[in-house]
């Protein structure tokens, strides 16, 4: 049981304030879609060399996560949080006061290093001060918090780029991670007695190097291929990198209209997030409310995918939706790990499930333009077939079809554990 030193209104206001700094690393997460043309044409340097080294992020970002959550489990959220904010701001102006491509690559790295606690931290702090029912409130919550950052982030840092120029629109995000570094140590006051009720079970991980222990944990991992499979085929490989040119060709629309469906898959996984955290807690089962989503995100996703011909693209908008609804419902896999491991190494656990969808979404992205140059023949960059986007998808469907299958296992092992 959670000490109940808190009331549920501070735990909300100790939560918030590592929820805003999750939301300012999804803001600066998304903000090269907006900085890498004037960047290029600030430095006189090619967009692609930008992009390279912008792109170092992901894989940073991913073999961060567990490090990353074992310190969050020794040295608690408050210390972790303070310096990861301030460690991704400094690599933020340490690249704007020399702007250079070896300085903008030590700053990427300092980012995607500071921006590896961000979520999973916001999540123990969650875990910590909140009663259990509501932790997956607070997950969905999170994540929401995460996407409007990144719609709302991306609109006033282009407004900013036009009226200050880019470097002055970097030190703004920059100067602010200081100030909520700040912040954080200051207000983020809370302590979480690791060694309250501990079971036998909790015993076994007591220590810092009984973490790597989860590595060799089914569950664990059933979950985490779960949410990456989720995450890295509808969202990542889909929706943050061919969707727009999917519509325009398969569905023979134009940019804007097809930029415009494009964000209700965000919209609906910002709806979806604490959505399905409360039905979640009133259904009494996570993980068949995760099966019943993922076959829904399945049976849409594979009807966008095939059914074009009978589909009127305004008909989209609602699809779209729903697909980012019912995708979000992976979020559910962070809660079930909040329930099933203990508090020693709760962070570890959140951060292996987490690193698992950062390597599926940039595995999957590589494939999907693999398969996609291989189908047209050569590059992309150049004329492309008609044929290329709606027959590149169709590959996707059999991962998500094992995600399905995952999810059923991890139903199934719950019914023989009652």
């Amino acid at each position: 049981m959670k000490s109940a030193k808190y009331s549920l209104f501070a735990g909300w206001i100790i939560w918030s304030i590592a929820a805003i700094f999750y939301g300012l690393d999804y803001f600066q997460h998304t903000a090269p879609s907006v900085l890498i043309k004037p960047i290029s044409q600030g430095m006189g340097v090619g967009v692609e060399e930008i992009a390279y080294i912008m792109s170092i992020y992901f894989p940073i970002y991913a073999i961060s996560q567990i490090p990353a959550g074992m310190l969050l489990d020794k040295f608690g959220s408050k210390i972790m949080l303070s310096i990861s904010c301030l460690v991704m701001s400094l690599g933020i102006l340490f690249f704007i006061y020399d702007p250079t491509l070896n300085t903008m690559l030590i700053g990427r790295v300092l980012i995607a290093i500071g921006s590896a606690v961000a979520f999973i931290g916001t999540l123990k702090v969650a875990a910590d001060v909140l009663p259990e029912k509501l932790f997956p409130i607070a997950v969905g919550l999170t994540n929401t918090i995460g996407v409007l950052g990144g719609i709302f982030g991306q609109v006033y840092l282009h407004n900013l780029v036009e009226v200050y120029g880019w470097q002055s629109a970097l030190g703004f995000i920059g100067y602010f991670g200081i100030f909520w570094s700040i912040v954080i140590i200051c207000f983020l006051k809370y302590s979480a007695n690791p060694n309250a009720n501990i079971d036998k079970v909790a015993k076994n991980y007591l220590s810092f190097y009984d973490s790597l222990k989860l590595l060799s944990n089914k569950r664990l991992w059933l979950l985490a291929v779960y949410a990456g499979l989720m995450v890295g085929i509808v969202v990542n490989a889909f929706s943050e990198l061919y969707d727009v040119l999917f519509l325009e060709q398969v569905y023979k629309v134009s940019e804007c209209v097809a930029a415009n469906i494009s964000v209700m898959m965000f919209i609906g996984i910002a709806v979806g997030g604490p959505t399905h955290g409360f039905i979640a807690r009133f259904f009494g089962e996570k993980r068949v409310w995760m099966l019943i989503c993922n076959i829904m995100t399945l049976l849409v996703f594979s009807t966008v995918i095939l059914a074009s011909s009978i589909i009127s693209s305004e008909y989209l908008y609602v699809l779209f939706f729903l697909i980012g609804f019912s995708v979000s419902s992976m979020l559910l896999a962070f809660s079930v790990v909040e329930e099933i491991f203990p508090r020693q190494v709760k962070a570890t656990a959140l951060a292996i499930v987490n690193m698992v969808i950062g390597l599926c979404g940039a595995i999957f992205q590589y494939l999907i333009s693999i398969i996609s140059v291989y189908i047209n023949g050569g590059s992309l960059t150049g004329l492309v077939s008609e044929s290329v986007f709606d027959k590149s998808f169709v590959y996707l469907l059999l991962p998500l079809l094992c995600s399905t299958l995952i999810v059923s296992i991890l139903v199934l092992e719950k019914k023989k554990t009652r």
